[in-house]
């Protein structure tokens, strides 16, 4: 997502008069929003000739079985697909093809977590093996805890009822309605990007604030009893936080910058790699997921919790079959 360092932008706030921030907010957001604009927008109109001449129809029922095991509507395939292919924005713009599904805030949040923990995998999946981790082997672990995550929320809903009220995405109608004419269409397509606009302009507000006021500095300190109980190495702990708090691309450049670094060594390297792959961009990311439906606590709490266990049994795993590339005391 976005990766900005913030103590460069906390001094340079400082200095800013208010007329001379709100330019400098309008051209960060015009720059962000372009970017975002051009994955989504031509995903938008993919998905609008695919649902005119019948591919979704056709690509739907051959997924039925995957999204089955997740109590997921057949369509919830190509929001991940997407998700999985282009990244968060691009998995947004295929959203309104559940518009009109019977969705309860269970599914809507497996959903989220699926485009939480599996998004833009070609592109940060190549972060990752630049910074020294294997593609492959991290896409897995992405994809596995991805969809573990979505089976276990709606187990757990099923068992429980937690979140099993219904949930409405009929607010995402505006940014491509299927049943409107070409022109209606357009237009729905122009008021859901301007009302995208809005929440990344709010974005970049509260990161700001939260930057000028302690608030990320504060979320460092909370986090540093997960990273004591995560087993990882101490030499990687401020890379993981920049990470987590950031997102992936940060936190790998830290460590590609970092690569060097003997204090830091391959296993530290490792496992700090498959961290990031699955928790990276904690506030950003679920604050867009929260926008869109999925419940804050599972989104937020639960993802930290799910990483905490996969990486821990990843490192039990490896004490029991040591890999020639790890440390043998982990």
């Amino acid at each position: 997502m976005l990766a900005v360092n913030f103590s460069q932008r906390d001094k340079q706030m400082k200095t800013l008069t208010i007329p001379k921030y709100f330019n400098d907010l309008c051209q960060r957001s015009m720059s962000t929003f372009w970017e975002i604009a051009r994955i989504m927008i031509p995903i938008m109109i993919v998905m609008r000739v695919a649902d005119r001449y019948g591919a979704i129809d056709w690509i739907s029922p051959v997924l039925r079985p995957v999204m089955g095991l997740l109590n997921l509507p057949p369509e919830a395939a190509i929001v991940c697909l997407s998700s999985i292919l282009t990244g968060l924005y691009g998995a947004i713009a295929t959203l309104p093809i559940l518009i009109g599904h019977d969705l309860t805030a269970a599914q809507v949040t497996s959903i989220c977590a699926i485009m939480l923990i599996a998004h833009a995998i070609p592109v940060e999946q190549a972060i990752v093996r630049r910074a020294g981790g294997s593609f492959w082997g991290t896409t897995f672990l992405r994809l596995f805890a991805a969809f573990l995550a979505a089976f276990l929320i709606d187990l757990t809903s099923k068992a429980t009822g937690f979140l099993d009220h219904r949930q409405s995405l009929e607010h995402f109608s505006e940014f491509a309605r299927v049943d409107a004419d070409n022109v209606e269409w357009a237009m729905s397509c122009f008021k859901g990007m301007l009302l995208l606009f809005a929440i990344l302009t709010g974005l970049l507000i509260m990161m700001d604030v939260f930057n000028r006021f302690g608030v990320t500095a504060m979320i460092n300190r909370l986090f540093a009893p997960v990273m004591c109980l995560s087993g990882l190495d101490r030499s990687v702990t401020s890379i993981i936080t920049a990470g987590i708090l950031l997102g992936l691309a940060y936190g790998g450049g830290l460590i590609i910058a970092q690569g060097n670094d003997p204090a830091i060594s391959p296993c530290a390297k490792y496992y700090a790699l498959c961290w990031l792959s699955l928790c990276h961009g904690l506030i950003e990311d679920v604050a867009l997921m929260v926008a869109i439906g999925g419940d804050f606590w599972v989104l937020f709490a639960g993802r930290i919790v799910l990483t905490l266990v996969l990486v821990r049994a990843l490192m039990l795993w490896h004490r029991l079959r040591p890999k020639k590339h790890l440390a043998p005391t982990v």
